[in-house]
């Protein structure tokens, strides 16, 4: 028997030639591995045997193959129905992302334009995303109570509390001094730095206090005639003390009247008891008098030497707000919520001079050629020579901000239990 080179490995399968000069390769076998060749004696090894006899008749391949073909065919008449099945399962998958995409796309902008207000973002570059900000508040100083007001001058920043005046320093950024005022009377009922002293009035039992800024402690207690009612306001200029009080409170409060007071601190007493036809709830003074906003929105102009009401401006709405007006920059300016503006008043023709858009403004500061003033907004800048907000800073601890003083080189903002320093840098168009 001629040597055997190759077993066949199964219907169809063609054996290759193998080399005479080497070994024979061991063919692919669907059905199994390939058997050995034959021994060196001429006999088939058993194995060989074996699957020659496993292997099918050619009528049998035959049939196998014809169903090998039918099954073929039908697989292939089949792949144009599973590729049907398979585009439309992408196409609902597409089109569920798609869908998916524009509900999260409009979230997205729904949240942009909810929060737009509450960010503080560069001017956007095309092409490229708009960088935030960094926030302007770089400290925040914690008082330890509630904060009834604030004023910034002689070299440092000065915090109501509930029965002491707190000195911020702004090198440190730190209260670096407590000054009891009032411990057997109300407690304090506002501040003003002028006329060489920090001033603070008690309305019970009625008392001017005044601090000295370069030791830190009480050099002075001026009468006041007796108790004060109602809120408190005061401001120092020129060698005078102006504080407002005894307005009625309530409906018709514009009406009832209250009382300012002028304070000579050289001669440590009041000067002048001047009547008020309206309701006051804030003054600020200059050089020419004191400036006092009422309740119904009114500002009246009191003059330091005829110590009378020699103007009378209608504002806007009623305030109802303490510290709503401020001197400086050119201009009286005053805070009006209820109409969300902020009005400017010409000091010389005694005329309101503009209204300036700006949300419920509750209060408002001058230091240099700037006006600060804290809304619903946020901390708004405004630039008197254009007479319109400029800048807007909406970082949350702003927008609960209560009071605000600008100087000793900052702009300060006082919410319940802390006041945060605001870099002016920061805030800006």
């Amino acid at each position: 028997m001629p040597p055997l080179r190759v077993i066949p490995g199964g219907a169809g399968t063609t054996p290759r030639p193998v080399d005479r000069d080497g070994p024979a390769p061991r063919p692919v076998d669907r059905d199994g591995p390939a058997p050995r060749p034959v021994g060196g004696d001429g006999q088939v090894p058993i194995e060989v045997r074996r699957a020659r006899r496993a292997l099918p008749r050619p009528e049998a391949s035959a049939d196998a193959g014809a169903g090998t073909g039918v099954r073929a065919r039908k697989r292939r008449r089949r792949m144009p129905r599973r590729r049907l099945v398979a585009a439309v399962l992408v196409l609902v998958v597409l089109a569920g992302v798609a869908v998916t995409g524009r509900v999260v796309a409009g979230r997205s902008r729904e949240r942009t334009a909810s929060t737009a207000s509450a960010t503080t973002a560069a001017t956007p570059t095309p092409g490229r995303p708009s960088p935030l900000r960094p926030s302007p508040v770089v400290a925040t100083i914690g008082t330890g109570g509630f904060s009834y007001g604030m004023v910034a001058g002689a070299g440092a920043l000065w915090v109501v509390g509930s029965d002491e005046i707190y000195r911020i320093d702004p090198a440190s950024d730190a209260v670096t001094a407590s000054v009891p005022v009032g411990a057997t009377g109300s407690g304090p009922g506002g501040v003003a730095v002028g006329a060489g002293a920090i001033w603070v009035p008690v309305a019970v039992p009625g008392t001017l206090w005044g601090i000295n800024p370069e030791t830190n402690k009480v050099t002075s207690r001026i009468p006041l005639d007796g108790p004060l009612r109602g809120s408190l306001s005061v401001s120092a200029a020129h060698g005078k003390v102006w504080i407002a009080c005894c307005g009625e409170s309530g409906t018709g409060a514009s009406a009832s009247g209250g009382r300012l007071l002028q304070v000579d601190p050289r001669r440590e007493r009041v000067v002048a008891d001047i009547a008020l036809p309206a309701s006051p709830v804030a003054v600020a003074a200059d050089a020419s008098g004191a400036w006092v906003a009422t309740a119904g929105g009114q500002v009246l102009m009191v003059s330091e030497r005829r110590n009378r009401v020699t103007a009378t401006i209608d504002a806007g709405g009623p305030l109802g707000f303490s510290q709503t007006i401020a001197v400086g920059a050119g201009g009286v300016w005053l805070a009006d919520p209820f109409d969300e503006q902020v009005v400017r008043i010409d000091p010389r023709t005694r005329r309101v001079m503009s209204r300036i858009p700006a949300g419920a403004a509750t209060t408002v500061a001058v230091a240099g050629d700037d006006v600060w003033a804290l809304s619903s907004l946020g901390l708004l800048r405004i630039d008197p020579a254009r007479d319109r907000v400029v800048a807007t800073a909406s970082d949350p601890d702003l927008r609960r901000a209560r009071f605000v003083a600008a100087g000793a080189g900052a702009v300060w903002a006082a919410g319940w239990s802390s006041v945060s320093r605001v870099d002016p840098d920061l805030v800006a168009p």
